[in-house]
């Protein structure tokens, strides 16, 4: 997956952005917010739209598009949604109904309603839901009777919205009811103003209302059947998947979380507002994984598609909740949020649709989805990993007492993975190739934390790659090549503790050297050679490289000071460079706690595959399955972000609050799945006969090593709240508000 846009896809969403500031579409969109009325008519806002072929920017131009391409039509409607402009007439109209004429209609009917649509000049609706056949459609009732060179029509469609305001609906109706469920349906083109069309509200509790059409007797020529007579059900099966991306519920998500910002909050929200915030950007990434297939020419994952409904949806209605809960009297965009967003999650599909879909798949899945998508040096790394790993592995998670009651693994260089990591040049996968490193990128570093958390093996790789950053960040001239030696043939291992690593304690000079203050964290390891210490001075961030045994006190010092000698501070770190690497460190770390949570969760899963009870296999029980799901989804989140944070601090973008996000999202998420982990495999999973033990043990301590979670998502509510703009994912939080 491709995180982030190219300079041609940039320039042309600033294009987008500066036409909707445009005198004709600004006068619609503030004739809206005063007309009135909780469901305006959005048409004439539309028109203007689409006099400047904003509707349909991926249509050809004799269509009334631009002839651009799919991300193009994608940026084209984030920004329509930012801008202020309702959706669900466009995801209806050009989204749904364009789309099957474009990609399954005849020229007659795309040169028909296509250029109409595309001007703002025709809208359309949708009719597949009936009072008996809602998720199921394959369950629905309308017939259409072949009459001569018509179709006559039958039947009730019911929930639908706008049809009150359309021209043409997109019908689907069984035209063969001796045909299996899933044969024999066939979609027509529907004339909402034909004979026998009736159109009845039904009232809801959201500002759009629902909508009931009867249909009685209606004619439609046979020349008005999208796709082949009877073979409406792919056409169907194709939509859904289209219909899945999740952009549509991430961008609501986004705009309820950005006006909830701007209304102000409660200090005691800052927890909140940070992992919202987090997971608002994160499923913004699901979506555009399922709209990177279709930009591609390749069919929609299924699973990712299920993933990206249900992660956008259900954060879109929590994050309703949440705002509404902020405020004891909330106005405006927030109230009618909070009203809408119950729907969400059943629309295109529930929740409960979703989980079946990825838990029927996502042995495969959304993971190996991922995976497909890398280059071949990284899957080539995975591989290996997994290989070398398992030889470590096959006999340590079974046996007695150690194998529960010792410590679940080794942070120093007794971890059985170290030598291997050795071999393959891990340590110095960051190094730059002048000094005698691959030059590989943090990329291949998170891979590498990621294949030994999803291992449950420990030992100093963070902390030795963490002091690499440290020696390439403030050694200049290429000073310290000992150490980079050092580091990449294993003498030189680091203590996982690393000390201060985000909040450093502050250090005095004197004449032997840096008296450090209250050095609580500072444990003896043994097991490694040093320790990396983090000293705040007056200058700066100065990196240390102490010896692992005990540091000298001196005699006249304050109870608990310590003294670190001049020789052993590196460098001093720049504010910018101290960022960076405070960052990556926070990744590898986030990397690290990713392959607990999906460790656990294969063997959580792979367990229940095979374990039978009441005569089925415990996977077969939706209560097990759906847990499952779930866990998957919220651990693809955490891979989103954690590589999407990689790639920024990569190309040397701001990535502060990326890390942050991501580290606190993989620490709740690791404690979380790997809790159900062991709930799901039972007793079994409290011993040594599973491993699932031992990654719970491990999240236990990791997930708080760089600081609790609860702490984490402050710091990055207050980055947000200080108006800090480190990705694009988030737009100024101005309309509706």
């Amino acid at each position: 997956m491709d995180f982030g846009f190219t300079p041609a896809q940039d320039a042309f969403r600033a294009a987008i952005r500066e036409e909707l500031r445009g005198a004709d579409i600004r006068a619609e969109l503030d004739a809206l917010g005063t007309g009135g009325s909780r469901e305006p008519d959005v048409r004439p806002l539309y028109r203007a739209l689409g006099r400047r072929g904003l509707l349909a920017v991926d249509w050809p131009r004799r269509y009334g598009g631009r002839g651009a391409g799919t991300v193009e039509a994608s940026i084209a409607a984030e920004e329509l949604t930012r801008a202020g402009v309702p959706d669900t007439l466009h995801v209806n109209t050009v989204q749904i109904v364009g789309m099957f004429l474009l990609h399954a209609g005849t020229e007659r009917l795309k040169d028909r309603y296509l250029p109409a649509i595309g001007e703002g000049r025709s809208f359309a609706s949708v009719l597949y839901t009936e009072p008996e056949a809602g998720s199921d459609l394959a369950g629905l009732r309308t017939t259409a009777v072949r009459d001569g060179d018509d179709f006559v029509l039958d039947g009730v469609k019911a929930y639908n919205l706008k049809s009150d305001l359309t021209d043409v609906a997109l019908c689907a109706a069984r035209t063969d009811p001796d045909a299996g469920r899933y044969q024999g349906i066939t979609l027509f083109m529907v004339a909402m103003d034909a004979p026998g069309v009736r159109r009845e509200t039904i009232p809801g509790i959201a500002d759009e209302q629902f909508h009931r059409v009867v249909l009685d007797g209606v004619r439609v020529p046979a020349d008005d059947v999208v796709g082949a007579v009877g073979q409406g059900w792919e056409l169907l099966t194709q939509a859904l998947a289209v219909e899945r991306t999740g952009l549509d519920y991430s961008l609501k998500a986004e705009r309820w979380y950005a006006a909830t910002l701007a209304r102000g909050l409660d200090p005691e929200e800052l927890e909140r507002c940070g992992r919202y915030g987090a997971l608002v950007e994160a499923s913004r990434l699901h979506a555009w994984r399922v709209l990177g297939q279709l930009a591609d020419g390749l069919d929609i994952d299924p699973t990712c598609a299920a993933t990206a409904k249900y992660v956008t949806s259900e954060l879109a209605r929590s994050v309703a909740a949440w705002a509404n809960m902020t405020s004891p009297t909330p106005t405006g965009v927030l109230e009618a949020a909070y009203r809408e967003a119950p729907g969400l999650t059943f629309s295109a599909g529930t929740s409960e649709m979703m989980l079946q879909l990825i838990a029927s798949g996502e042995g495969g899945g959304v993971a190996a989805a991922w995976e497909a998508g890398e280059d071949a040096l990284t899957r080539q790394l995975r591989q290996t990993f997994r290989t070398r790993f398992a030889a470590f592995t096959a006999a340590r998670d079974h046996g007695g007492a150690d194998a529960v009651q010792g410590p679940p693994a080794a942070d120093g260089a007794s971890c059985p993975g170290w030598p291997a990591l050795v071999e393959l040049g891990a340590p110095l996968f960051e190094v730059a190739a002048e000094r005698g490193g691959f030059d590989l990128g943090l990329p291949a570093s998170l891979v590498t934390c990621e294949e030994l958390g999803r291992a449950a093996l420990g030992g100093p790789y963070r902390a030795t790659a963490l002091t690499a950053d440290v020696l390439r960040a403030c050694a200049a001239d290429g000073a310290h090549q000992d150490l980079v030696d050092a580091i990449g043939s294993g003498e030189l291992t680091v203590s996982a503790e690393a000390f201060g690593a985000c909040d450093p304690p502050k250090a005095r000079e004197d004449r032997d050297g840096w008296l450090v203050e209250a050095p609580t964290g500072v444990s003896e390891t043994p097991d490694t050679t040093h320790r990396l210490l983090f000293l705040r001075t007056a200058d700066g961030i100065a990196p240390a490289l102490v010896p692992a045994a005990p540091t000298a006190r001196r005699p006249d010092a304050r109870d608990g000071d310590i003294v670190v000698p001049h020789a052993s501070v590196l460098g001093l770190l720049p504010e910018d460079s101290w960022t960076q690497v405070t960052a990556r460190a926070r990744l590898r770390q986030a990397a690290h706690l990713l392959g607990l949570a999906e460790g656990a969760h294969g063997a959580a899963r792979a367990y229940v595959l095979r374990r039978q009870q009441f005569g089925s296999a415990l996977h077969d029980f939706q209560g097990v399955s759906f847990t499952l799901a779930r866990a998957a989804t919220e651990t693809e989140t955490v891979r989103l972000a954690v590589h999407r944070a990689g790639r920024l601090a990569e190309e040397g973008k701001p990535c502060e609050r990326a890390a942050v996000d991501a580290l606190a999202l993989a620490a709740e998420t690791a404690a979380r799945v790997t809790a159900a982990a062991v709930h799901l495999c039972g007793v079994r999973g409290l011993t040594a006969g599973l491993p699932v033990q031992r990654y719970y043990r491990l999240a236990h301590t990791e997930a708080v090593r760089m600081g609790t979670p609860a702490r984490l998502f402050r710091e990055a509510g207050r980055l947000r709240l200080s108006a800090r703009t480190d990705l694009e994912l988030l737009t100024a939080p101005a309309d509706g508000v």
